[in-house]
């Protein structure tokens, strides 16, 4: 037998092995790397049902399943790594993710040495950035939950603006 067909042999022996264990492991593990901006939104389509979601660090990002789906979110500059099990716990995804800020339309002015951050698109506004310029960042935060606090007491109430009985 010549060394090319030989050759052959083995490829073709390791490649039908491989295909072997996969088929008695199951789906193949998705090793991969995710990249959003902040306050973004990616759907990530799994191999399988997924039970179990891992977010190494939620300051970054956050998760949530919906049916053979994984929704990931980005919440603040920075990497994470999330990892998606099935029922059985079997792993079905693993990922780095990167969540950066949009750059297209983010303007950042100093002024005597302070930073405060725009997005513009056509208008001016500004994000809540972190490091931005601290007693801006603080007044926008309570702004921002109070905010949240007056939608999610008009949810619970039904939104209508009248008494609750």
């Amino acid at each position: 037998m010549s060394s090319l067909a030989i050759t052959r042999t083995f490829i073709l022996g390791t490649a039908l092995g491989l295909v072997g264990i996969l088929a008695v492991t199951g789906t193949a593990i998705a090793d991969s790397s995710l990249a959003l901006d902040v306050d973004d939104a990616k759907l990530v389509k799994l191999a399988g049902e997924p039970s179990t979601v891992v977010v190494s660090n939620p300051m970054f990002a956050d998760a949530s399943i919906q049916g053979n789906k994984l929704i990931v979110i980005g919440k603040n500059t920075g990497r994470t790594k999330i990892i998606v099990l099935d029922f059985d716990g079997k792993q079905l995804a693993n990922m780095m993710v990167n969540v950066q800020r949009a750059e297209s339309q983010v303007v950042s002015v100093y002024r005597a040495g302070i930073r405060r951050t725009m997005t513009c698109e056509p208008f001016c506004d500004q994000p809540l950035v972190a490091n931005d310029d601290g007693g801006r960042y603080k007044e926008q935060v309570e702004q921002i939950s109070g905010k949240t606090g007056l939608s999610s007491g008009a949810a619970s109430t039904g939104g209508g603006g009248g008494d609750a009985q």
